[in-house]
């Protein structure tokens, strides 16, 4: 059972995140009507999630490997004072603006009463007996696709680096612990909504995702309800790798070929589903 557990939620969950119809929001309409309101996960959850960032750093392996020689050159440059903070090169710049776009992330560790921080907060009042904020969630995710792709090959107005990184970090700060929202799908949409080309903006979300998906995988692991088996997390692993990494192929396929519409359709009826079952949920209450 748990070997056919392992296959399928590596599958699900690999999809889910690298296309742009939110890992989060399926997640929590499974466990909306499996009666589970709760925000309470499995290690193999944790172990999908590392997989699922293997996966994405196979399918940019040129780039992170780019990320990490300039992220140690920058050290190298600061300890002997000739880092280039105002005009760097793109590669370093690059670099720069992704840890930048972690910054608004420190907000989680803000308390929240009761709930313990502010990510917790977001993350539990996303499991409850109703599925109407992840409707509206997912609602939006596709109007926020559509209104991409309309956008997508324009000269929109570019914004400073600085600027962009932090809105972007505001976006994923937003996304990560909200079920109906996808943080590929929110990057990849702000960054090109300012001045961002697709292909750069793709490769901005996906090393956001590598970040996230890794801290909240060894947190999952540290934290799951459920134990696994050695079994289990490697067919986890290696699963949600390589249908990560065909998964990007598809993203990046669907991008270059502007099909995100229909995307965008799958998230907006699935969301108007959901908005109406999360009104019934609520009416009969």
């Amino acid at each position: 059972m748990w070997i056919l557990t392992a296959i399928f939620q590596a599958i699900g969950q690999a999809l889910t995140w690298v296309l742009p119809v939110s890992e989060s929001g399926h997640s929590a309409i499974f466990h909306n009507f499996s009666g589970r309101y709760t925000d309470a996960c499995s290690q193999l959850t944790g172990v999908i999630h590392i997989g699922i960032a293997i996966g994405i750093i196979a399918a940019f392996y040129k780039l992170f490997f780019y990320l990490a020689k300039n992220f140690f050159g920058a050290w190298n440059d600061l300890f002997h004072k000739r880092l280039d903070i105002k005009n760097p090169p793109s590669q370093r710049k690059f670099m720069l603006m992704t840890i930048l776009s972690f910054v608004p992330m420190l907000l989680y560790l803000i308390p929240a009463g009761k709930y313990g921080n502010i990510y917790q907060f977001f993350n539990r009042t996303s499991y409850n007996e109703f599925i109407l904020g992840e409707g509206i969630c997912i609602i939006l995710t596709g109007v926020l696709l559509i209104i991409t792709q309309s956008m997508i090959d324009k000269r929109n107005k570019t914004f400073p680096a600085a600027v962009q990184a932090l809105i972007i970090g505001l976006t994923a700060f937003i996304a990560v612990p909200t079920a109906g929202c996808s943080l590929v799908a929110g990057v990849f949409c702000v960054a090109v909504l300012l001045g961002m080309s697709d292909k750069y903006a793709v490769r901005y979300s996906m090393v956001l995702s590598v970040m996230v998906l890794l801290v909240t995988g060894v947190i999952e692991i540290c934290v799951g309800v459920t134990a696994i088996s050695v079994v289990s997390a490697i067919l986890g692993i290696v699963i949600s790798a390589a249908v990560t990494f065909f998964a990007v192929k598809i993203l990046l396929y669907v991008i270059k070929n502007k099909a995100l519409k229909f995307f965008a359709w799958y998230d907006v009826a699935l969301g108007i589903i959901c908005l109406v079952i999360g009104i019934f949920q609520f009416v009969i209450e």
